[in-house]
């Protein structure tokens, strides 16, 4: 009989709170985006960099230097070194013979400092909050069980570089395919769609291919499909941006391309694609389908066989 094992309890490693939340304000990140990438809660975030969760699990530290951008080392709580005998004598006597300042140099000091206020003071203003504006770009329609594109546009004023959390939730039943960038996660359950990303200013475009799931003798449910997103950056002064533009995909018998559902997809319509849609180039999209049901005399959508039946 084959002994089944178990995996042991998570290894717990401790952390120094107050040098994460020194690294963290150090690099103007916000508990909110630190909380996004380790995937936990600002509150527990909170609790850690004041030192009332001393020890967590190994994988979660891991990912808080990764959102810290420093090695892990860097965070944990390092042990006191004990003193030695001769150095707390040594400590005592210095304490005991305390030199007394010397008036020219505490006077040079305080002119030094009344000097430097000026650049002091001009180093310590904050930077303007980041703007930015993201759009989601939605086809008319798609039918079920077809593949249709979501290209997101963020726009920025500012230069860059700036580190950015893209989510955005998909529809119920629908499952990402494949994207440029490459998407960082996708959660099943709550169907939240990640990207970890950096934007250099001007625009950055997210393209993606996504699918909604029908059922298997033909699609009957034609509820609408619903998106909402929102953008993070690591700047704390900048609030949530949400997603504006399409924020809603009908469900309907015709193929993507197809803008006035006549069954054909005509010049201007097919040029309107390749112009429209042209970053689902950046995932080497197969515009195979748009050209047989261009070149063809007509087209209709077969929910049965999930493909579209083009007529010559």
């Amino acid at each position: 009989m084959n002994e089944q094992k178990y995996p042991g309890p998570s290894r717990m490693v401790k952390i120094d709170g107050s040098k994460v939340k020194s690294l963290r304000e150090s690099k103007g990140l916000t508990q909110l985006y630190i909380a996004t990438v380790v995937e936990v809660t600002t509150d527990t975030i909170s609790r850690w960099e004041n030192k009332r969760y001393p020890s967590i699990k190994e994988e979660n530290a891991l990912k808080l230097a990764e959102a810290l951008e420093v090695e892990l080392e860097q965070i944990l709580e390092k042990e006191e070194e004990s003193t030695k005998p001769d150095d707390k004598a040594q400590i005592i006597h210095s304490a005991v013979r305390k030199p007394r300042p010397k008036r020219a140099l505490f006077w040079l000091l305080l002119l030094v400092l009344i000097l430097l206020l000026p650049f002091i003071w001009y180093n310590m203003k904050q930077p303007e909050p980041v703007t930015i504006l993201a759009s989601r770009l939605l086809p008319p329609q798609t039918p079920a069980n077809q593949p249709f594109p979501v290209i997101i546009y963020i726009t920025t004023k500012q230069q860059g570089p700036f580190s950015l959390i893209l989510k955005e939730t998909l529809p119920e039943g629908c499952e990402p395919l494949v994207s440029d960038p490459p998407f960082t996660s996708f959660d099943k359950k709550t169907r939240n769609l990640k990207w970890i990303s950096r934007t250099t200013g001007d625009v950055t475009t997210f393209v993606y291919l996504a699918k909604k799931k029908g059922e298997k003798s033909g699609n009957s449910d034609m509820t609408p499909l619903h998106f909402n997103g929102s953008v993070t950056l690591r700047d704390k002064k900048s609030a949530d941006t949400v997603i504006a533009g399409s924020q809603v995909l009908p469900l309907a018998a015709y193929h993507w391309a197809d803008a006035n559902r006549d069954n054909r997809i005509e010049d201007k319509e097919i040029l309107a694609a390749y112009d429209t849609f042209s970053a689902l180039d950046y995932i080497n999209y197969d515009w195979q389908t748009v050209d047989q049901i261009w070149s063809g005399e007509k087209y209709y959508w077969d929910p049965g066989k999930k493909e579209y039946v083009i007529q010559q």
